[in-house]
């Protein structure tokens, strides 16, 4: 029945032209709804990238009929979203899926809904980028929640319920920047700091001392001369360290060892080290690593947040306060 399409601009609004190659007559019983599923299948179908609310459907170069849809609709929870293998799925069940997969402690009810509408916004930018959602594109650890309902069977209903309730009070909700979906950039624990990466304008460096009060804020690791250039791969004894660069938030950036230089993030890897903000302190027979905050430092800080949701802050200040320029998305 379709046979293309064409997307103009008008006053910054994309409209979409859909062309039919009969004379097709519409009839009384195809509904706006039954219309609306087969643009959307055609744009999937052919992967057209389409940002606006607006088709027309063109029979014989005369527009038979226009609908107005409300595409960011699909971002509800209710709502299926494709997979990559075309499964389909709510979007509540995905993130119900992403809170038992990367969130292990009790928090306050304002973080979880920050960490809730950032989860959101990643699956919306993975969805606007792909035509779908990919999984395995997801910066988020991703498990199905019926794995933790078996393995753990009496604490799982307690947290089905938090979740489920966090899941409906932010429906609909989620953040862009320069009207964007972003990324999701949570950590556990800063080094008091967090992180501002210049390639991720809506990353910032922010006070959050809170985190120093964190019982493993401060972790320490010994690794003998052999266990560290095994770890490394070093096949001489010239395992010389300097450190080149250090990000504005004390966290190393490149280190050289032996003369090879290395991304810090690397180094962490290797040594199975929780953050970049490292101290070496070099010893005879052994060198001791010691580090501060776990994780990369980008974004939210989850004890952070925490502490704030405790101070009275509320999710949208939360959010404000880690993030930079972004805008809150509700749709209804």
């Amino acid at each position: 029945m379709l046979e293309k399409y064409k997307i103009t601009k008008k006053n910054n609004e994309e409209i979409l032209y859909l062309y039919l190659n009969t004379n097709y007559e519409f009839a009384n019983e195809l509904t706006n709804n039954e219309l609306t599923k087969k643009a959307n299948n055609y744009l999937q179908t052919h992967n057209i990238k389409f940002n606006g609310n607006k088709i027309v459907f063109v029979i014989n170069n005369i527009k038979t009929k226009i609908i107005t849809v409300n595409k960011n609709k699909t971002y509800l929870n209710t709502h299926l979203i494709k997979l990559k293998n075309n499964k389909e799925i709510t979007l509540k069940e995905v993130l119900l899926d992403l809170l038992f997969s990367n969130i292990n402690i009790l928090l306050q009810e304002e973080t979880l809904k920050s960490i809730v509408i950032l989860y959101r916004s990643e699956i919306i930018n993975n969805i606007e980028k792909n035509n779908y959602l990919d999984l395995q594109e997801l910066s988020l650890f991703y498990h199905s929640h019926n794995y933790y309902k078996i393995t753990y069977p009496e604490t799982y209903k307690t947290y089905l319920n938090m979740y489920n309730n966090i899941i409906e009070k932010t429906n609909g909700e989620y953040l862009t920047y320069n009207n964007n979906p972003i990324k999701c950039y949570t950590h556990l624990v800063s080094n008091g700091y967090t992180e501002k990466d210049k390639n991720i304008p809506y990353t910032i460096k922010k006070e959050s001392l809170w985190d120093i009060a964190y019982p493993n804020y401060l972790q320490v690791k010994n690794y003998s001369i052999k266990e560290f250039k095994q770890k490394l791969n070093l096949n001489n004894n010239n395992f010389e360290i300097k450190i080149n660069s250090i990000s504005n938030s004390n966290r190393i950036e490149t280190i050289s060892i032996g003369g090879k230089t290395m991304d810090a993030k690397l180094l962490s890897i290797y040594l199975d080290l929780p953050s970049t903000d490292i101290t070496i302190i070099i010893k005879k027979d052994y060198l001791t690593f010691v580090t501060r905050g776990i994780g990369n430092g980008l974004g939210l800080s989850i004890i952070g947040a925490n502490n704030l949701a405790e101070l009275g802050y509320n999710y949208r200040q939360i959010l404000n306060y880690y993030f930079n320029d972004i805008k809150l998305i509700t749709i209804k």
